[in-house]
């Protein structure tokens, strides 16, 4: 599964993701790079997508479904 393939899906852009987290779209394209979200957004995104995006889609190294 492709992380930033479902963010653009869920939120039309990563600008538009970028917007409502409040960052610039620069650092979502950062995130691409290191492929890795940080932590610390976690928790917005899945509120933001009422709960269609999950910590575990995020970030599976930290929050794995055992």
């Amino acid at each position: 599964m492709d992380i930033f393939l479902e963010l653009k899906t869920e939120f039309g852009t990563l600008y538009r993701l970028a917007t409502l987290l409040g960052i610039r779209e620069t650092a979502v394209y950062q995130w691409k790079s290191r492929t890795n979200i940080p932590i610390k957004h976690v928790r917005k995104i899945e509120e933001l997508s009422k709960g269609r995006i999950t910590r575990e889609m995020l970030r599976p190294d930290i929050f794995a479904k055992d």
